[in-house]
């Protein structure tokens, strides 16, 4: 289907927006305004975001928020953050309750992701480790543990549909599928459930790739799970297609810059925001590699604004500001950027239903401190 980019977008925060998740019924959303706070919007069903209203700020954390994620099984909250902690919030009496989260990393928390059923969740770290946290509800605090076995910092990490295959993107340039089975919080998987078949024990090293020739920024899973890709800082995007547990690597080293975010919006379709500030679309050919095949966001015809009035005063200010902001002297028409996004692309999301096997609409948050919501 072609994509009609008819967007909105709006300035949610002055200083960039480093992670964001949606509630279950996307009417809320959780972003970090690249600080150490969390803010929740409602209202979210607006497609116009100028509308949405900021109902909580959770500033338990001490330094930036790196992760979202909102469970739409259980409806609780998990961020991770530079300082080291994770916390899952939880909704009681009109206000998000903060509990305790046992990491034991001694490195920044990068990214943060809830399992489907919501049972358990995994914090991608630079202590070159993944811990994977359950609820014990003798304590009533999270405990985790360890997934070893990478080489530096974990950029990512994306599970699959079956609750019990974890994908990490690491920037020792290699991407991994672990065993992430707690047998305390779930049973035992039939036969045939994933690309590995039987539940394996706990952290074992089930896949690994090594098609990027950079950091891998970010990881997914498709819809069924019989494919994952993975984005690599080498302007790199790589399909892996999964025959039974025979795995087949196609890699396509595109002309854009790097993506920093990718999602499937559906078996066939990769969707991808970065340094390019414009959402890539990328289709499944018939060998099962993924193609570029299209921006987003696209240019108007719309004429250029006039010059503003060339008072004196005016003039010089103008030429200050443009030193100060731009480093030049005089604003050129052609200085101004056309795209929705005026800086990297941080995150993009699904706006559709939980698991929906066709994503219509995506948003996408940036470092420019706006969101911008797409239908495709």
């Amino acid at each position: 289907s072609r994509m009609s980019a008819a967007t909105n977008f709006h300035q949610l925060s002055e200083q960039g927006i480093s992670a964001h998740a949606w509630n279950g019924d996307r009417s809320m959303i959780a972003i970090c305004p690249n600080s150490n706070e969390v803010h929740i919007y409602s209202g979210c069903s607006n497609p116009d975001p100028s509308t949405w209203t900021r109902t909580h700020v959770l500033a338990e954390h001490d330094l930036l928020v790196s992760g979202i994620d909102w469970s739409p099984v259980t409806n609780k909250l998990v961020t991770c953050s530079h300082d080291r902690n994770a916390f899952v919030w939880t909704f009681q009496d009109n206000e998000w309750k903060p509990s305790l989260v046992i990491l034991r990393i001694n490195r920044a928390a990068i990214d943060v992701k809830w399992s489907p059923d919501g049972s358990k969740f995994a914090v991608a770290s630079a202590a070159k480790s993944v811990p994977v946290c359950h609820y014990e509800e003798s304590n009533d605090w999270w405990i985790s543990k360890m997934i070893k076995k990478h080489k530096s910092t974990v950029l990512e990490v994306a599970w699959h549909p079956n609750n019990q295959l974890l994908l990490t993107g690491c920037s020792d340039f290699k991407c991994r599928i672990f065993s992430a089975f707690v047998e305390e919080c779930e049973d035992q998987l039939p036969d045939g459930a994933g690309p590995y078949g039987a539940t394996q024990p706990f952290g074992e090293l089930l896949g690994e790739f090594d098609q990027a020739r950079g950091w891998v920024e970010s990881v997914a899973w498709s819809p069924s799970g019989a494919r994952l890709a993975f984005a690599g800082h080498d302007s790199s995007l790589t399909v892996v297609n999964f025959q039974g547990s025979q795995a087949e690597a196609h890699t396509n080293r595109f002309n854009l810059l790097p993506l920093s975010s990718i999602m499937f919006a559906n078996e066939d379709t990769i969707i991808g925001g970065g340094h390019e500030f414009n959402p890539a679309v990328f289709t499944a050919d018939n060998s099962g590699s993924f193609v570029f095949q299209r921006s987003l966001d696209t240019k108007s015809s719309a004429p250029a604004p006039a010059a503003a009035s060339t008072g004196g005063f005016a003039n010089a200010r103008a030429m200050f500001q443009s030193k100060t902001t731009r480093g030049q002297a005089k604003n050129d028409a052609s200085d101004s950027l056309w795209t929705k996004h005026e800086n990297v692309i941080t995150q993009v999301t699904s706006r559709d239903a939980p698991g929906a096997a066709n994503v219509t609409q995506i948003a996408t948050t940036g470092l420019d401190g706006r969101i911008v919501l797409w239908r495709l």
